[in-house]
């Protein structure tokens, strides 16, 4: 790496710094696996509409990882094309609240599978970009130091705007009070694309020669790109530690419904599920960031030993008839924030330092494909089992599969990454 690009990468730090945690504030206080979910019980769509959003926003994910990897990769300038994407997926939400308005369930359940799928689409698109352009811009151990950051001061953005839109909106009807948190949220998406476009982006010679490849592939290729991965050592290795975290992630979207079908009507619900996760982002990243310089491993058999602990100790209170109280489920959601986030956050930076340049986004799509497929089906069961039965059952068997997952990252990742890469 030369001086110049050490000089382009140092400047463009605060600035990538700056718009992650906007882009943190955006999604906590519209999360979708947190906020919208909540909102759609709120309007009382069925429970397992509710619940297989999740299965329709990952097969928006999953589209975009099967087709658009390889022309993303390809694309030689990125960081207008994020700001779009910050941009679309405000529009997404709100629009979503506009048809929900009209207070017509139907209409309001269509309007939320789209929302869903769009957002999951361009989300999609963004994370490949994100992380081609901070893998190309950003060195190894700024990039962790950025993460952290964007987790510990977004967090706690998120919980004094939804402390403030709810002291601000607390006698409102309750869709009002939803809605005052999703026009915060769509503000920071918009101020999350504009700050963006003030970094400076280098170009590589592979970007270039990429760009004028894209135009001479066939549609089979995406997903001969998939299969042939499998050659590749590290990407088997990663995929046995990857699959059963498909699970655990799911364990954010089901906490949040359960508390959702208890606390939809109060005040205090919907703040203090943000509230909540907010402050599990802002625990993670002095915690994780600590754990995380020594082991990735450690990070992710803690985090899937915390869900499995959280859930079993949910489903014992739910079952003994105790958890009617609104902290008792914000409590819940806040253990597996911090717990998904770790987790998240380690196979991610574990996923940059192992995988090689040339196969960096293409592995990441490849990865993201398998694993959104197995969750489309997972998530989509597990709606059934919550509407047929109740989402306690649900909960049940992300606790089986914690326990499961804790084995299997133990057995695959490394005690001790050696932060080689810092290019």
């Amino acid at each position: 790496m030369t001086d110049k690009s050490l000089d382009t990468s140092k400047r463009n730090v605060p600035v990538l710094a700056g718009q992650s945690i906007l882009s943190q504030v955006a999604w906590t206080l519209g999360s979708p696996s947190v906020v919208l979910p909540f909102l759609a019980v709120s309007l009382e769509l069925p429970m397992y509409i509710a619940g297989a959003l999740v299965s329709v926003r990952m097969v928006g994910s999953m589209i975009s990882d099967v087709f658009l990897a390889y022309p993303i990769a390809a694309r030689d300038r990125k960081k207008r094309a994020i700001a779009m994407t910050e941009v679309a997926i405000g529009a997404c939400l709100i629009l979503a609240l506009l048809v929900a308005s009209t207070g017509v369930v139907p209409v309001i359940g269509v309007a939320f599978v789209a929302a869903f799928f769009m957002i999951g689409l361009i989300e999609e698109i963004q994370s490949l970009m994100y992380t081609d352009l901070l893998g190309d811009q950003v060195r190894s151990k700024s990039r962790m130091i950025m993460h952290y950051l964007q987790l510990g001061v977004g967090g706690l953005g998120a919980i004094g705007l939804a402390l403030l839109v709810h002291e601000i909106t607390k006698e409102n009807p309750p869709f009002s009070r939803h809605s005052a948190v999703i026009a915060v949220s769509v503000t920071f998406f918009v101020l999350s694309g504009l700050s963006i476009l003030m970094m400076s982006e280098t170009v590589g010679p592979t970007q270039e020669q990429g760009a004028q490849r894209v135009k001479k592939r066939k549609f089979l290729d995406n997903f001969t790109d998939i299969a042939a991965m499998f050659d590749q050592h590290w990407f088997r290795r990663y995929m046995i530690m990857r699959m059963p975290l498909v699970v655990v992630s799911l364990s954010v979207p089901f906490f949040a419904l359960i508390a959702a079908e208890a606390h939809h009507d109060s005040a205090r619900g919907l703040t203090a599920m943000i509230v909540s996760s907010a402050s599990g982002y802002l625990v993670s990243a002095p915690l994780w960031q600590l754990v995380n310089m020594k082991s990735h491993r450690a990070v992710m058999v803690t985090g899937n030993l915390m869900v499995a602990l959280t859930g079993g100790a949910l489903l014992s209170v739910h079952f003994l008839g105790m958890d009617h109280d609104v902290h008792l489920h914000a409590i819940a959601l806040f253990v597996v924030t911090v717990a998904v986030t770790g987790i998240s956050s380690a196979r991610k930076l574990y996923f940059l330092d192992v995988a090689p340049k040339d196969q960096r986004v293409k592995g990441a799509a490849a990865i993201k494909s398998i694993c959104r497929i197995s969750g489309v089906l997972l998530s989509a069961a597990l709606a059934g089992v919550a509407h047929l039965h109740e989402v306690a059952c649900a909960i049940a068997f992300i606790v089986a599969t914690s326990v499961f997952a804790a084995v299997a990252c133990y057995r695959v990742v490394i005690p001790s990454e050696k932060k080689a890469v810092l290019s």
